[in-house]
């Protein structure tokens, strides 16, 4: 029996759970300070109590792939390197945490909440960003203009002389002000991804300060990428992919959608697609829309599933139109650097997995051994980075041992979501179904990106796949029948 001393200990935990989701959609460091405080006094808990962890149906394939995951480190073509990096598959171990300490459904529903909440308001920020725009797109640019060797179109321009461009009207008034006795100096965004500075010298500028002279078209800046706190925007757009999906398999299974409460949860919706569609990433959005069709088709009837299909189609035709005219490239291009690079690392991954086939290169090995281990894209193109697939890169890593423990675990997950989803479908509460349908799309989009993007890799990403995860099995255990107000 537990005692009020022994029940601080989980109360405290949950709080620093809830702080965790909290911190998630905004700050890597706070979550992971969050994450650390919320296992440290979960697993003294434990211990003043003298209670083993409640199990879990995935514990055993969750051991399995860390296992795996150690004898590649150890066997690693670099080891000291790649033990170092086994934290990073310890963030796995949020799922039995969260698993034990989600006890009834008002704290799952208070996650989810706090999470989708904390994720809108970072949301809010990058959209009404895209509202009002950010500097100045370039159109077009002509060759013979001082600013032709410099610029090109889809750059975006943020500031000339030190000031912030607000329009293509200022942008205007700042050129025709300029002092042409003095270098021109300006700030921006190539491609709207990659910081650049650009230094015109007075003797290349024109002789009289009109716009016409400088050869250019501008319109209002949102070609900037969305990234929200984060680093990269692909990080950002892989964590709002699963809080669309979650917020989405809500709204979904919501009995009131006409009320001001249902219309709530619909703008948060709305809110989250549009902070990831503000990140022109292809592979998510794209996900996105196997993620609905998959919530969908546990909702509706066999005819309503055929006419899904035909409308999912229509949906990536649109968003392949609409990634044409934000980024200059649709979702796929031979010609594009970025599919270039991934047919060039998917290929030696191919081969690296045939050469080292059980436990693999080890963690982060190709990026020290890579010249050696023939990777054709760092040495053509120059960026050193990953295979741009999960089960790529963990099957080049982990070895083909390491991937069937991999899939064997999402496997096994996807049953669990599959048997929760069934259970909760004519529950006593849609909070459960709802959040089971959530969870489900979550998962859904997740593994379907992953299938391009190595977002297994991403912390932040992976954080809310773990953290959702450990929020099913405690759906699972939750007793079947009990209402939200009296679960506690």
């Amino acid at each position: 029996m537990r005692t009020a001393n022994s029940n601080r200990w989980d109360r405290l935990a949950a709080l620093f759970l809830l702080l965790f989701a909290a911190a998630l959609p905004h700050s890597i460091a706070i979550a992971q300070t969050a994450a650390a405080l919320t296992v440290v006094v979960w697993l003294a808990g434990r211990l003043f109590r003298r209670e083993r962890p409640a199990a879990t149906p995935l514990d055993a394939p969750i051991l399995l792939f860390l296992f795996l995951t150690f004898l590649a480190a150890v066997f690693s073509l670099e080891p000291r390197l790649s033990l170092t990096k086994l934290d990073g598959a310890g963030l796995i171990l949020l799922v039995a945490v969260t698993a034990n300490l989600v006890t009834s459904r008002r704290l799952a529903v208070a996650l989810a909440l706090v999470l989708l909440t904390s994720g809108g308001v970072s949301a809010a920020v990058e959209v009404s960003k895209k509202i009002a725009g950010q500097g100045v797109d370039v159109v077009t640019i002509d060759a013979k203009s001082p600013l032709g060797r410099r610029l090109q179109p889809r750059d975006v321009l943020l500031s000339c002389d030190g000031k912030k461009i607000r329009s293509p009207e200022h942008f205007n008034q700042v050129l025709a002000a300029h002092d042409l006795s003095r270098p021109l100096r300006c700030r921006g965004m190539r491609g709207g991804v990659t910081p650049f500075e650009l230094r015109i010298p007075a003797h290349r500028l024109p002789g009289e300060p009109l716009p016409e002279a400088w050869s250019y078209r501008v319109k209002t800046g949102r070609g900037i990428r969305a990234r929200g706190t984060y680093s990269h925007f692909v990080t950002y757009a892989e964590v709002m992919l699963q809080l669309a999906a979650l917020a989405c398999g809500l709204w979904m299974a919501y009995p009131r959608k006409a009320s001001l409460s249902g219309a709530g949860l619909a703008l948060l919706v709305i809110l989250l697609v549009g902070a990831l569609a503000a990140t022109f990433t292809r592979a998510s959005l794209a996900a996105l829309v196997v993620a609905l069709l998959a919530m969908a088709w546990t909702k509706v009837g066999r005819w309503a599933r055929l006419a899904a299909l035909p409308l999912a189609a229509l949906a990536l035709v649109g968003i392949n139109a609409l990634l044409i005219q934000w980024r200059g490239v649709g979702f796929y291009n031979p010609a594009d650097p970025s599919s270039q690079y991934r047919w060039l690392m998917w290929e030696d991954g191919w081969r690296l997995i045939q050469e080292y086939p059980w436990l693999g290169v080890g963690l982060d090995t190709i990026v020290v051994r890579w010249q050696e281990l023939g990777l054709r894209a760092y040495e053509q193109m120059g960026l050193h980075g990953h295979f741009h697939s999960s089960p790529v890169q963990i099957a080049v890593e982990r070895g083909l041992l390491g991937l069937a423990a991999w899939l064997l675990l999402m496997a096994l997950y996807g049953r669990v979501l599959l048997r929760l989803l069934e259970r909760t479908r004519h529950g006593p509460d849609w909070w459960s179904h709802g959040l089971a349908l959530g969870i489900s799309g979550a998962t859904v989009a997740f593994l379907t990106s992953s299938l391009v993007h190595y977002n297994f890799g991403d912390s932040e990403v992976v954080m809310v796949f773990w953290l959702l995860a450990g929020v099913a099995l405690a759906l699972e255990r939750i007793p079947r029948g009990v209402p939200l107000a009296q679960s506690s």
